[in-house]
């Protein structure tokens, strides 16, 4: 394509270096290639948090300062050239939150927003719409939007999630990025302003067993009842009433509780292995695949879980969720993050919370039958 028109054109990394594009969307990627790609992302890792400045034309600030940039879409029926496998290799139909950083060929190239790393969140904003997305994308760009620089390109579902009208990927306008507070934080939900829409939920069928891999888990101990029992290691007894995906949960806590925080961590990875850190929606996600509720494949943000199961609170589980942060109580415990409330809430790290926090803000949702 051409540097005016957002469209794209998918194939191997040999056509990237010859075509201007935008967004670089990959069929054919091979692994070798994908791992020195991702190598090349940015200290600290796939999930490090957004670096300061940079060499872009625009240098992102702390949560809460916004910037207006120039953006475009990519992709959908519209736009059959760009495929829907991203530079990352993330299938970008099963991950409808992802953006893509312009400026160049490659990750460490495409570095109009000052090379942020892969995965990195931002808080965008169309109008009155706004939704929490993540970097699994680059692309060359192309000249300015509204005569603002063109910076981000927006995968096409992402841009229905903000309300943006679909024009067969040749949509752009103007949109306000920032950095949202860091994941887990619940006291600085505040700081993020506006309200933000629900993104659409992975697509991936989360009852095909295929995905949902089988795993072994050591049975989590049994109290007596219907509620769940912290124990003095900070593990939590599982209610002998409860149905097996309830005890299945508690077991899967169990696993990570005293696991550090670290925003990012555990994502990336597949949900039956223990990561060494975890951040809210990782840990969460860990917990309901050990009731298999989810496929060992998934991996998402706080704000899909807004879209989990059913709406309402649950009988046994309920998760509240919002862009910025997800905790759920099962079985009379809390899981969360940190302490929210208060010092009599157990430890301010990752694990079972004895204490009801307030929910002002999230969406409640359950699993269909718990």
């Amino acid at each position: 394509m051409s540097t005016v028109a957002p469209r794209r054109l998918a194939g191997k990394l040999t056509i990237i270096a010859a075509a201007a594009m935008g967004s670089v969307v990959v069929v054919g990627i091979g692994a070798g290639v994908l791992a020195l790609l991702i190598t090349g992302f940015g200290a600290g890792g796939g999930c490090a948090a957004p670096a300061g400045g940079g060499a872009g034309p625009i240098a992102l600030g702390p949560p809460g300062t916004g910037r207006l940039v120039g953006a475009s879409e990519y992709g959908g029926p519209g736009d059959p050239s760009s495929g829907h496998v991203g530079a990352s290799g993330a299938d970008l139909l099963t991950h409808p939150n992802s953006y893509a950083e312009l400026g160049g060929y490659t990750f460490a190239t495409a570095t109009s927003m000052g090379g942020l790393p892969y995965m990195t969140p931002l808080r965008i904003t169309w109008e009155a719409h706004s939704a929490i997305a993540y970097k699994r994308d680059f692309g060359f760009g192309g000249g300015p939007v509204a005569g603002l620089p063109r910076v981000i390109d927006l995968w096409w579902r992402l841009a229905v999630a903000l309300r943006i009208p679909y024009q067969d990927g040749l949509w752009s306008g103007p949109v306000r990025i920032e950095r949202p507070p860091d994941a887990g934080a619940g006291q600085l939900l505040d700081q993020t302003p506006g309200s933000s829409a629900a993104l659409l939920l992975a697509s991936a069928d989360v009852t095909d067993p295929a995905i949902c891999a089988p795993g072994t888990l050591a049975g989590a101990p049994l109290t007596p009842g219907q509620r769940a029992r912290l124990l003095p290691n900070g593990q939590a007894a599982a209610p002998a009433d409860a149905p097996a995906e309830v005890q299945g949960i508690i077991a899967a806590g169990d696993q990570i509780v005293g696991r550090p925080y670290l925003y990012g961590g555990g994502h990336g990875l597949a949900l039956d292995q223990v990561a060494a850190a975890y951040d809210c929606s990782s840990s969460v996600e860990h917990l309901l695949y050990g009731a298999r509720l989810l496929p060992v494949t998934y991996d998402a943000a706080s704000g899909q879980l807004e879209s989990f199961g059913l709406p309402g609170p649950g009988r046994w589980v309920t998760i509240y969720a919002n862009a910025d942060h997800v905790f759920m109580y099962v079985a009379g415990l809390r899981w969360d993050t940190h302490n929210a409330a208060g010092p009599q809430d157990g430890s301010a790290g990752i694990g079972w919370h004895p204490l009801v926090r307030s929910s002002a803000g999230f969406i409640a949702r359950h699993p269909a039958g718990l």
